[in-house]
């Protein structure tokens, strides 16, 4: 029987390409960000997108989606190890709180019957996450929690988040990830990039004298390579923001397409015409890991492929 889903926080549709091919039915794809939702909607063009405010959105409005899955991506910055951890002081958790605060007062008759949500792992242990279990399991959610990189799953990019799978049926038994061996770096890799790149992508000789030791600059040969986790902030940030390259004598970054094919988005996958190398940067960095999305979908029986 065909699944129907929503996804709140949809960005740029890292839960609509892992269940692609599914048995599975988007029946909304809600996110306040036009630049998002703008690529969401190129490349998935039969999905129903909403730009919506998810601090305003009412029980009636979800309720009318009649998903039978919840797939929720809150913003992480509220829990980022390397941001303030304001938890449900910092204004972006707004968002998440009335969703709580929503599924505390939906008639049981009228619940999603399972519920998945996606965070950074500083989520674990912080205000929201003992909040939003106590919900769920005070409304008879069956709840399974776990950490997983895509690393462990033969990616060659580290990207460790927290995943929780609530159903008001029994999961499906618990299985551990494959620990697969890294896939080599330079098969995601633009090939016509190895030796030159534009300037835009290449950081000048001063800044890599100055700030090389810090920074993570992989040789796309070493068959050990894998990147550091790609933020929203690449590009604008040096430090902490995701990976280099060598390329020829130089060192470059990351394409933005080179960043979603490591989140293993389908090859064809696009961003708008016209969009800025910082907005595509963004965008990737505030997307999902599809191949982890799809193992952890395996909790719900519906899903086991």
């Amino acid at each position: 029987m065909t699944l129907r889903t929503v996804e709140l926080f949809s960005g740029i549709g890292g839960f609509a390409a892992a269940v692609a091919g599914w048995d599975v039915q988007v029946t909304g794809a809600l996110d306040q960000d036009h630049a998002a939702l703008s690529c969401y909607r190129l490349n998935f063009p039969n999905h129903p997108v909403r730009q919506v405010d998810l601090e305003r959105i009412s029980a009636w409005e979800l309720t009318t989606l009649d998903a039978d899955l919840w797939w929720l991506s809150p913003p992480c910055q509220p829990y980022c190890e390397r941001g303030a951890r304001r938890d449900l002081d910092d204004y972006r958790a707004r968002s998440l709180v009335h969703l709580m605060e929503l599924l505390a007062r939906i008639p049981v008759k009228n619940l999603p019957r399972h519920l998945a949500l996606e965070n950074v792992a500083g989520f674990m242990g912080s205000q929201a996450h003992g909040r939003l279990i106590n919900l769920l399991a005070g409304r008879e959610y069956h709840l399974r929690e776990r950490l997983l990189c895509p690393t462990e799953l033969g990616v060659p990019s580290r990207r460790p988040r927290y995943y929780l799978t609530a159903s008001l049926s029994p999961l499906a038994p618990e299985q551990p990830a494959p620990r697969l061996p890294l896939r080599p770096l330079a098969g995601y890799l633009d090939p016509s990039l190895t030796e030159t790149a534009p300037d835009e992508l290449l950081l000048t000789d001063e800044i890599v004298t100055r700030f090389g030791s810090g920074l993570r600059i992989l040789d796309p040969a070493e068959p050990s390579a894998y990147t550091t986790c790609f933020t929203s902030g690449y590009g604008r940030s040096l430090m902490n923001a995701g990976s280099y390259l060598t390329c020829g004598p130089r060192v470059r970054r990351f394409t933005p397409e080179e960043v979603v094919r490591l989140l293993q988005f389908p090859e064809g996958f696009r961003f708008p015409e016209g969009m800025t190398l910082r907005r595509r940067w963004g965008l990737a960095g505030n997307s999902l890991s599809v191949v982890a999305v799809r193992e952890v979908l395996k909790a719900f029986p519906e899903l086991e492929q």
